[in-house]
This record gives structure tokens, sequence and C-alpha cells, in this order.
């Protein structure tokens, strides 16, 4: 995980070394680290269920007898695929593009004291 986010210089890399000098680089480091490979995990388990989901789906509308059956599974077939697209887009926002975003709008630059972090951040 670490390469490809060193790959693309996207991550939370560039956040955690603006908050040097501001007291949380003792326990954020270990914590956006660790949220960040939970999520990556949760992307490839979330991708794998609803790929055999979405098969045995399928499966289940080829042999439907009826075509009342086969649209139902169709239904629930495009919900499957819908649902695992939105989740794969937000673990990506999060785990990518959140960062920058925070970056670009310089959220985490110049402040020197934790209390004005904590400050900045129950402003948002």
């Amino acid at each position: 995980m670490n390469f490809l986010n060193s790959m693309l210089n996207f991550g939370w890399g560039s956040v955690i070394d603006q908050l040097q000098g501001t007291g949380f680089e003792s326990w954020l480091p270990t914590l956006l680290s660790t949220l960040s490979t939970v999520l990556w995990v949760l992307l490839a388990l979330v991708g794998a269920a609803g790929g055999i989901y979405a098969l045995y789906i399928g499966i289940k509308m080829a042999r439907a007898e009826s075509a009342e059956q086969r649209d139902e599974n169709k239904k629930r077939l495009i919900n499957i695929v819908v649902s695992i697209v939105v989740v794969i887009v937000l673990i990506l926002f999060f785990n990518l593009f959140l960062p920058e975003i925070l970056n670009a709008f310089g959220v985490f630059k110049d402040h020197t004291t934790e209390k004005s972090v904590v400050n900045l951040l129950l402003h948002m």
C-alpha cells in the first residue's frame, strides 16, 4: 500500500508531514496508516464478495423459470453492481483524494500548537 501511495504521491503522508511539531506526530501517523490499511483490505473484500454474489445472482437469473423471477434477479444484480461501485468509489475517495483536497485548501498548514489544530478541526 505504501508503494502505491508513494508512486501516486497521494495519501495521508503529506498531511502527516505538515503536522510535524504540532504534538500529533506521536499517534497520528499510526492511526492514519492503520485506517488506510483497513480501507485497502475492505476494498479487496468488498470487491471479492460483491463479485461472488453478483455471479451467484447471475446464475440464478439464468436458471430462472419465469420472467418474473428473471426480472427480480435482474433488479438485484443492478443493485449489487451499483452498491459495489459506490463503496469502491468512497474507499478510493477517502484513501487517495481526501488528503489531497485537504492539502489544496491548506487545512493543516501553519498550525504550530495542538490547540490551534484542534480548534481548526472543530470549526470544520
